[in-house]
């Protein structure tokens, strides 16, 4: 851990900022990085099976409409996407307030 705080001393010291607000700055642009790419992986599912919901997916596959392999694994992934999502958001809102 010294290098991280030798690093954020360095860099806060440098930039001006004090080191609170650097390692601030840096949680809430890692969480709107994260969120963003969450949210585009999603859409490139939705876009893929032209659904909405995971619930929507379900039911292609359950009806035939789409091929069970590899749509169970995208379902999957699709569905800890959507929590992934929740749970970054909450953290944002939390820090943004």
């Amino acid at each position: 851990m010294t290098e991280t705080n030798d690093l954020v001393e360095r860099v806060s010291k440098s930039l001006g900022v004090s080191p609170d607000t650097l390692v601030a700055g840096g949680v809430k642009e890692y969480l709107r990085t994260k969120l963003r790419a969450a949210r585009a992986e999603t859409h490139d599912i939705e876009t893929r099976y032209k659904v909405k919901t995971p619930e929507e997916l379900l039911d292609k596959i359950k009806k035939g409409t789409v091929e069970e392999h590899p749509t169970w694994e995208d379902l999957i992934i699709y569905e800890n996407l959507l929590k992934q999502t929740e749970k970054i958001q909450r953290e944002l809102d939390q820090i943004i307030g």
